[in-house]
């Protein structure tokens, strides 16, 4: 029988990690700085503030998965 509860914390923080990657990703494909300290405050008085480090790693030039990118021409 399913629960009416809503989505378990496992759920939710899959959602979370999913929305972030998607987050970073766009945006450095847009051409955003990315790399830095980020402080986030909330309207609501009661709610935590975060600081969140986000720092680039270029791949493992041994591995291979590295990204290797095709050009499109014109």
């Amino acid at each position: 029988m399913a629960s009416d509860s809503g989505p378990s914390d496992s759920d939710v923080t899959a959602a979370f990690e999913r929305d972030l990657e998607a987050l970073v990703t766009t945006a450095f494909g847009r051409g955003a700085v990315i790399d830095g300290v980020w402080d986030v405050s909330s309207p609501v008085s009661a709610a935590p503030e975060w600081t969140i480090t986000i720092e680039r790693r270029d791949p493992d030039p041994d591995s291979d998965s590295a990204f290797e990118p095709e050009f499109l021409e014109d």
